[in-house]
């Protein structure tokens, strides 16, 4: 079973520009190849403005996905159709020691490029 949280990325009706959201891929890409290089079952992948946690196993190998994109629909309460967010898709819960490294530096560098941003469950 997977998580799914999201971070909301913009404050009003002003979306991040392209430039910050690149920083913001390249910052979590840089950060997590971090916290994952002493970790030889896992590993990162970095393609087209998203990126995947991956482990060795042939049936589910992706174990984190993220991504920013913009909202459509607004089904759950609180999430605004036509706002960005980060989109974290997870098959591993945030507060297991496995994850909490991963969800810290997602944290730490959403934090200190978007003010105000804050993930949550969804």
């Amino acid at each position: 079973m997977g998580m799914e949280y999201g971070v909301r990325i913009k404050s009003g009706a002003i979306a991040p520009d392209s430039k910050l959201e690149q920083a913001i891929m390249d910052g979590l890409y840089s950060r997590l190849n971090l916290v994952l290089a002493d970790d030889p079952d896992y590993w990162i992948e970095y393609d087209q403005g998203k990126l995947a946690i991956l482990r060795d196993n042939e049936k589910w190998p992706d174990i984190l996905n993220t991504y920013i994109d913009e909202a459509s629909g607004g089904e759950l309460e609180g999430i605004i159709s036509g706002e960005r967010y980060l989109y974290i898709i997870s098959y591993e819960d945030a507060r297991t020691a496995l994850a909490e490294p991963w969800f810290t530096a997602i944290d730490e560098v959403v934090s200190e490029l978007v003010l105000g941003s804050v993930r949550e469950e969804l």
